[in-house]
């Protein structure tokens, strides 16, 4: 930062300079006033004299604009660093705890802070270089600041000190050279501008142990920039400036109107129109985020974030440097249209994004992707080039303020859909979570009834089983008289289509919902929701059934699909504990509403940048921050659930059926855990044993069947574990997306999609089923849910709302699997899916031979 602000700094050390000779020349008629004249004569003869000369005293705030530009970063820097959960107990070189003031030494029993000493030493050397020639007034002030900062940083942590004394090392360097005579001081800059790049390029080639596609465009980069400046410099040199004069001749006449409309423009893509489109894709998601009720409050505060970056720190460069105006009229316009081309033609498909702003898939392009994006950039730039070089500025305005328009228009849309949708989510408002919410038991199980477990780990996945019992065999006890069944489809990738099969079994398919094409989508889905709980309480079960996913095509849960219905209770248990389970263990991360106003504007970015800059920016879902064990709010919203079960479990004697139809989301939300328990930790020490540790999937995947493995302990001492039936299953499962991933994933096959994100978690324990865990190979589906569950309970079941057995008949067949259809939460309006038989399949048997696969359209 302190590179890129060598200009400002040059600026500001000018107007200081001008301000400094423009005080020296008034300052003995300036004197000659105040010893002759006094009170109002005094006051109009020294306004008039200013007037004259063209000078106000307000000007002398110049003179603290070096000041200023560096308050900014310190105070981002004090407050970021002060609190800084990775620094505790970190040490560093002689330093043992960064977090903590270095005291290095010990006198008498006191300890001496040695490192804002040394900051102070080193600010007042560079002071004394500073300030040489100038009054002692602004001497003072140099070395009052100086022992402001040791008054303010003594005792603050050693990391902070670190970062400024360092800082003010960068000023020292940066006024030595300041006094060196400007013909050597060119060529040193020059010389030492290229030896850092080159460096860098040599040091990332064969040094550094990184990616090596990112280490290769980075030192092009480097390479590239140290032969444009030299080349630069020659023309300056040799050729008199003509060039740069000619090229200089065909930047735009209406500079400033040009250069505002190309800003705003960006700002209203990266701020508002990108902002406004992701959340309008699933608005439902982002309601009632914490203390936030409504969406708008994102989308206005990345507004304004980027409304400093876009807008109000280039116009503040623009108008400080008004000899590069032309120039900076011309980059506006091009950086504008890159920004339009990376944003709709270089998309990029990295799969769903989630709510702390963590793509599905990782963020990776080719050689030829960077490439091709590369040159499609500097087409654009020639093209405006040679644009402005025929006179033709009028076309680039006119793109310009059409693109401005209707992006703004586009964001209106968004908005009125975002609205809409907040008024319909609104009237089925969810559980307050802004109390914390004590676990009591929510359900109960009957020591001599018969009890019925159905939960749903959305996006588990099922090829993780194996090796999550290998890491902890103590499990295998937990779950004894469990068949687990790896050879499991599903029949979509996604929740949206995947749920209702799972609850509504085969009728509830993909392709048997579209063939009821007079029923809308979502009373279909609503139908597949209610089919077991209305079949259960209808026969005289206590139905319980938590989070149901999307009911009414709701994404908060419209219960009142449930109304209707007796012994049916219908809750919200997702996001309620989080703010108990985590006041009880003491810990604390970073909200939803935290991340989402932090990472908003770093998608906004992100999305407007150029391929090669995008892994850079995304750091693996970490988006350039450096604390990386603050996101895992969204986790516990789900593992507080599965933490809590045996306080949310009641126990009854008497001879009460009961059902428990639960979804939880702890395998939805990708985080490390602590191993080997995996439990949530502020930082992770240990990721465990397993050849797939590096996978935050299997850390969240080996808690749930953790947790899950303790509540059936729990079962077993309350003696209601023979008389209970339990089905683990997933919607779907999940490809290999991880982030840090080291390990190559266990499921390998030959198909132009991911199979793993097709094959559904199901483990299944029957009514008195006891011994060691059983692997089934088995050909079912979790449609197959429904059927298990009413099996040797309900006799010949019937769908209510179709009339027709509820029965697994429909493998016999191949299965229909819709590899297409859309994540998205379906019009309340439409009545079928769109699919695309050229992408979907049939398959049968084993879904892990790539020959069971055949196109549905050949």
């Amino acid at each position: 930062m302190n590179l890129l602000c060598i200009p400002l700094y040059n600026t500001a050390e000018k107007w200081q300079e001008i301000e400094r000779n423009t005080i020296k020349r008034l300052k003995p008629k300036i004197d000659r006033i105040k010893a002759s004249f006094s009170g109002d004569e005094r006051f109009m003869i020294l306004q008039t004299f200013y007037r004259q000369n063209h000078y106000h005293p307000a000007y002398a705030l110049r003179s603290a604009f070096g000041l200023l530009l560096q308050i900014p970063f310190f105070i981002a820097a004090y407050s970021w660093i002060s609190s800084l959960e990775t620094l505790k107990g970190a040490p560093y070189l002689f330093i043992k705890n960064l977090s903590e003031p270095d005291s290095l030494l010990s006198i008498g029993g006191i300890s001496i802070n040695v490192l804002p000493v040394l900051m102070t030493a080193l600010n007042v050397i560079s002071g004394i270089l500073y300030t040489k020639g100038f009054p002692l007034k602004d001497k003072i002030q140099v070395f009052g600041i100086s022992a402001l900062f040791l008054i303010l940083l003594y005792n603050s942590p050693s990391a902070l000190v670190i970062y400024w004394t360092f800082n003010n090392i960068f000023s020292l360097f940066r006024n030595i050279f300041k006094n060196i005579k400007t013909g050597k001081k060119q060529i040193i800059a020059h010389a030492g501008f290229s030896s850092l790049l080159i460096f860098i390029s040599i040091y990332l080639l064969f040094f550094y142990q990184g990616n090596i596609s990112l280490r290769i465009i980075v030192s092009v980069f480097c390479i590239i920039i140290t032969f444009f400046t030299w080349m630069i410099n020659f023309f300056r040199r040799y050729n008199s400036g003509s060039l740069f004069r000619k090229i200089s001749d065909c930047f735009p006449r209406n500079r400033l109107s040009l250069f505002i409309l190309s800003i705003a423009a960006v700002w209203i893509l990266s701020g508002l129109f990108l902002p406004a489109r992701l959340i309008a894709s699933s608005p439902q998601e982002f309601c009632f985020i914490d203390e936030y009720t409504t969406p708008f409050y994102f989308i206005i505060n990345t507004l304004l974030q980027s409304m400093g970056f876009f807008f109000l720190w280039p116009l503040l460069i623009y108008l400080l440097f008004k000899k590069h105006q032309r120039l900076f009229s011309v980059i506006a316009p091009v950086i504008l249209f890159w920004a339009l081309l990376n944003t709709f033609l270089f998309s990029g498909s990295y799969g769903l994004i989630s709510l702390e702003m963590v793509f599905e898939r990782d963020v990776n392009h080719s050689l030829a992707e960077i490439a091709i994006n590369t040159a499609a950039l500097a087409i654009i730039a020639s093209i405006v080039y040679l644009l402005y070089r025929i006179k033709k500025e009028k076309i680039i305005n006119t793109i310009i303020g059409i693109c401005a328009v209707s992006m703004f228009c586009l964001s209106i849309i968004d908005l009125y859909t975002i609205n809409s949708e907040f008024n319909e989510v609104n009237k089925f408002k969810s559980v307050s979570t802004d109390t914390i919410n004590i676990p009591k038991p929510l359900f109960y199980l009957s020591k001599t009834g018969r009890n019925t477990v159905i939960i749903n780990l959305d996006r588990a996945i099922s090829a993780y089983i194996p090796y999550i019992f290998e890491e902890n065999p103590k499990l295998l006890e937990s779950y004894s008289g469990f068949v687990y069944y790896p050879n499991t489809v599903s029949f979509n990738g996604h929740t949206r289509i995947a749920v209702p099969p799972l609850f509504g079994g085969y009728e509830y398919t993909p392709l048997e919902m579209n063939r009821r094409n007079a029923v809308p989508l979502v009373d279909k889905h609503n139908e597949a929701l209610l089919l077991m709980p209305g079949i259960f309480s209808k026969t005289g079960y206590t139905v319980t059934v938590t989070d149901p996913p999307y009911p009414n095509y709701s994404e908060k849960g419209d219960l009142s699909i449930f109304d209707s219905y007796t012994n049916v209770f219908a809750t919200i248990t997702d996001s309620v504990y989080t703010k108990s389970w985590l006041n009880e263990h003491n810990l604390s991360f970073a909200s939803k509403s935290q991340i989402l106003r932090r990472n908003l504007f770093w998608y906004g970015l992100f999305r407007i940048s150029p391929l090669a800059l995008r892994r850079g920016l995304y750091l693996q879902g970490d988006w350039c921050s450096a604390d990386l064990s603050k996101k895992i709010t969204l986790t516990i919203d789900g593992y507080a659930v599965l933490d809590y079960l045996p306080k949310l479990t009641g126990i009854k004697n008497d001879t009460e059926n009961t059902v428990l139809i639960m979804t939880n989301n702890t395998t939805h939300e990708n985080s490390f855990l602590q191993a080997p328990d995996y439990r949530p930790a502020v930082s992770i020490s240990n990721y465990g044993s397993s050849p797939f540790k590096k996978f935050a999937s299997y850390h969240v995947n080996a808690a749930s069947i953790n947790r899950l493995g303790e509540w059936f302990d729990f079962l077993k001492s309350q003696d209601v574990w023979d008389n209970t039936r339990i089905i683990l299953v997933s919607d779907h499962g999940a490809g290999p997306y991880d982030h840090r991933a080291g390990a190559n994933f266990p499921v390998k096959i030959n198909l132009p999609f991911n199979v793993e994100q097709l094959n559904p978690l199901l483990l299944v324990k029957d009514f008195m089923a006891r011994g060691n865990l059983i692997t089934d190979s088995s050909f079912m589906s979790n449609a197959d849910v429904p059927y298990l569950t009413f099996k040797n309970q309900i006799e010949n079941p019937i769908n209510p709302f179709t009339g027709n057995a509820i029965s697994t008949a429909m493998k016999s067949n191949p299965l229909y699997i819709a590899i297409s259809g859309t994540n998205r939460i379906e019009n309340k309006k439409s009545n079928i899916f769109i699919l695309d038989p050229k992408k979907d399949y049939y398959v049968h048997s084993n879904i892990f031979n790539s020959n069971n696969w055949e196109k549905a359209e050949q």
